[in-house]
């Protein structure tokens, strides 16, 4: 078995050390809703983008601080993201588990590299902290 002791000392650093783990969103009844909603909004099944996807692009981001996903951290949900694929934006919202979270600025720019390299080049992305949250 490897061991890292830089990586306790490190974990013993973090400005919250017992986040609140949430639930993934397949286990929400949201999830099923938003699956129904987009199935009626797009009954012909043309390939445009749409939350979710760009949802499913950032889900797996590891926290920087916790060996966590952003997802199970509820740093990013399906509720805060807006895509309006027409004008080829992409708006993102995100909440650090603690007010000053002193790695928010390295989530968002996770986030921002992520969707810049993951979506085509005609998207426009916007990340921002969520508004009263940092």
């Amino acid at each position: 078995e490897l061991k890292f002791p830089f990586l306790d000392a490190f974990f013993q650093m973090a400005e919250n050390p017992n986040p609140t783990i949430h639930h993934k969103l397949e286990d929400t009844p949201a999830y099923d809703a938003y699956l129904k909603k987009r199935k009626e909004e797009d009954p012909d099944g043309t390939d445009e983008f749409d939350a979710l996807e760009v949802f499913e692009m950032v889900r797996g981001i590891m926290d920087p601080e916790h060996p966590l996903t952003l997802e199970d951290l509820n740093i990013v949900s399906l509720d805060n993201i807006e895509v309006v694929d027409k004008k080829n934006k992409v708006f993102v919202q995100f909440t650090p588990t603690i007010p000053h979270c002193s790695v928010a600025n390295i989530i968002g720019l996770m986030i921002r590299v992520k969707l810049l390299r993951s979506l085509p080049m005609r998207f426009k992305v916007d990340v921002q902290i969520t508004p009263g949250t940092h």
